[in-house]
């Protein structure tokens, strides 16, 4: 059962009403199932950006207009599973990572961490910068490489001491599912 945190921004844009779920589940699977999810705009579209709880791992979707916030769920695993592709993972992790959002429910609710936002504002702005560095337009970005480039960066967890990197801890993650 994934739960995504949404921002009441993004809540008012899905077409799914809010529905928390019910922990039951292993440490190890709630922290998989655990994501925040926030509607930023790039160069005038609508974006989503989402980013694991633990091990803020992130998932860029890139321009999704109104008919594509309707199967979300279908874009979410697409671009998860591929970036973690990109980002190097295992074959057997990646595997690990499909079956489990494999018919997964998902729920939404507007519980939201201010430390994960603040995570999500940084790749947001690191985002931003690169586009106008590059002089990139958001339709032209490579968007598995994308979220596992957003992914590929120390990041800092309220109560953590050090810094972790989410596609390790990702990893991590994966193998102890």
């Amino acid at each position: 059962m994934m739960l995504i945190h949404c921002t009441k921004k993004l809540m008012a844009k899905l077409p799914f009403e809010e529905s928390p779920a019910v922990d039951y589940l292993s440490a190890p699977a709630q922290q998989f199932y655990n994501w925040h999810a926030n509607l930023i705009t790039i160069q005038r579209k609508q974006c989503v950006i989402l980013v694991n709880d633990a091990t803020r791992y992130a998932v860029f979707l890139p321009s999704m207009t109104k008919s594509e916030l309707k199967h979300f769920d279908y874009h979410f695993h697409d671009v998860f599973v591929n970036s973690l592709i990109k980002a190097g993972l295992d074959y057997p992790l990646i595997e690990v990572a499909a079956k489990h959002l494999h018919d997964t429910k998902f729920h939404y609710d507007t519980v939201c961490s201010r430390s994960v936002q603040g995570t999500m504002r940084l790749m947001t702005e690191d985002l931003n910068w690169s586009l106008y560095h590059n002089s990139q337009h958001i339709d032209d970005v490579a968007v598995y490489t994308t979220s596992a480039w957003l992914s590929d960066r120390p990041c800092n967890i309220k109560g953590v001491k050090d810094c972790i990197w989410p596609v390790k801890a990702m990893s991590e993650l994966l193998s102890q599912l």
